[in-house]
């Protein structure tokens, strides 16, 4: 005999006689119910940065600056008394740069523009005259570059200026003239600015 389920309506097929002749009882199907959904949990921790990512391509490069400085003289003048110094050009920049041009004796030709300057010399007097050093644009003194030695002795005096020149003009370097007054180590740097 066999026997076949369908739809839960067991039926039976006698083809081949069975000893017993009984098809076996019918088993219930279940019934599976889903409960509830539970509530979300709480958040976990954050967890640990991850690596830095590779650098970026790095960015074009910017124009390139001008310099602060347009022309640069550098002067020396050798020992003298009783007299002004000679200048001498030792060096300039750049080469064949026409803003500071040497004028000859103790003068220097500048054309327009604003410039620093730095003068000094070593003063000996030997009988109380005062040795006073300085710098002249067209032979009018400029007062914020007076320096002044001692009367016996020697000095060493340096100066400094910022001076604009509104229309080319002949700078010279002065001293107090006079029979015991040496000036050594003179030197002159005039520096145009752009």
């Amino acid at each position: 005999m066999i026997c076949n389920n369908f739809q839960n309506n067991w039926q039976c097929q006698n083809l081949y006689p069975s000893p017993t002749g009984i098809c076996p009882p019918q088993t219930p199907t279940g019934i599976s119910i889903v409960g509830p959904t539970g509530p979300t949990g709480a958040t976990g921790a954050t967890g640990a940065t991850g690596p830095t990512g590779a650098t970026g391509a790095t960015g074009a490069t910017g124009a390139t600056g001008s310099s602060a400085l347009s022309s640069i003289a550098f002067f020396t003048a050798p020992s003298v008394t009783n007299a002004e110094p000679t200048l001498l050009l030792e060096n300039s920049f750049p080469i064949g740069q026409t803003d500071i041009t040497f004028a000859g004796g103790n003068g220097v030709n500048l054309t327009t523009g604003t410039y620093i300057m730095r003068f000094g010399s070593t003063v000996t007097s030997t009988n109380g005259t005062l040795p006073t050093i300085s710098i002249s644009v067209d032979n009018v003194v400029e007062s914020g570059t007076i320096r002044t030695g001692v009367g016996f002795g020697s000095a060493n005096l340096t100066g400094d200026a910022l001076i604009t020149i509104n229309t080319p003009s002949l700078l010279t370097f002065n001293v107090t003239v006079a029979p015991e007054l040496t000036y050594d180590e003179n030197f002159l740097i005039i520096t145009k600015l752009e």
